[in-house]
């Protein structure tokens, strides 16, 4: 496993900056993704997990999805997610509506740029906010049902666990903000796999937490609470994060 980092690196392009500062300011009401929390109808595309894909209103705002990890033994209650690796467990959020001609990048900026490493209580995680300073979004290109994410920088990563949970959060981010089934993640041209010394991406079967928050050391791999075959299951809402009127970065 390869760590790197130039802390004097300056991360981000300074408009997705602007635009990931009023996003962070605005998750107000981050929602796990127990259930399609976004409105679904026969004519609604899907993501790589059967979700429905948030339509932009008539405005062009729409919800950006965000990918986090619950950490084993601290699951929020009656959340679903994918086991990532060491019994982690990688749930979806979304952000309030954002405009944004980047869904990718402004997506994948956020996880960068996120000033915080939990988010609610139980916390979901943020493994990318180590890279904050050394690791910035370039550019994404969609060929097909793939979406390649081009980074430049520094990824710093403190074990092998956390290194599953910042791929994982990465390329699920950049699919589903794409609205494609695959991602591919390169840092300075070369694969985040070769980087981070991983195999190929494989998330486990869905699974549900207990309603009732379990105890510690309790993580992932019992056979309660699992979703039912159709996907549904409850959403859990977090604390209101930031001002919403801080949206895109605006000021009052």
């Amino acid at each position: 496993m390869t760590s790197r980092r130039r802390p004097d690196h300056t991360s981000g392009h300074p408009a997705l900056r602007r635009t990931a500062a009023g996003l962070t300011a605005a998750l107000a009401a981050v929602v796990l993704a127990g259930c399609s929390f976004f409105p679904s109808s026969n004519e609604t595309p899907t993501d790589q997990d059967g979700t429905a894909l948030p339509e932009a209103n008539a405005n062009g705002y729409a919800e950006l999805p965000l990918y986090f990890v619950a950490l084993s033994g601290d699951f929020p209650p009656a959340t679903t997610g994918r086991d990532v690796a060491c019994q982690d467990l990688l749930v979806r959020a979304s952000s309030v509506p954002v405009k944004t001609e980047d869904r990718v990048g402004t997506a994948v900026g956020f996880l960068i740029d996120d000033e915080q490493y939990s988010h609610g209580d139980p916390a979901i995680t943020n493994s990318l906010d180590p890279s904050e300073d050394g690791l910035q979004y370039s550019s994404s290109r969609v060929e097909g049902d793939t979406v390649t994410v081009e980074l430049t920088g520094d990824v710093v990563t403190r074990s092998q666990c956390e290194s599953f949970r910042i791929r994982a959060q990465l390329n699920r981010t950049a699919a589903t903000a794409a609205g494609v089934e695959n991602a591919e993640v390169l840092v300075d041209g070369v694969r985040i796999e070769e980087i981070l010394g991983l195999p190929e991406l494989e998330l486990g079967e869905e699974f549900t937490t207990p309603a009732d928050e379990p105890a510690p050391g309790e993580g992932a791999d019992s056979g309660e609470g699992a979703a039912p075959e159709d996907g549904t299951g409850e959403t859990d809402e977090m604390d209101e994060i930031g001002d919403p009127n801080q949206l895109n970065g605006t000021q009052g």
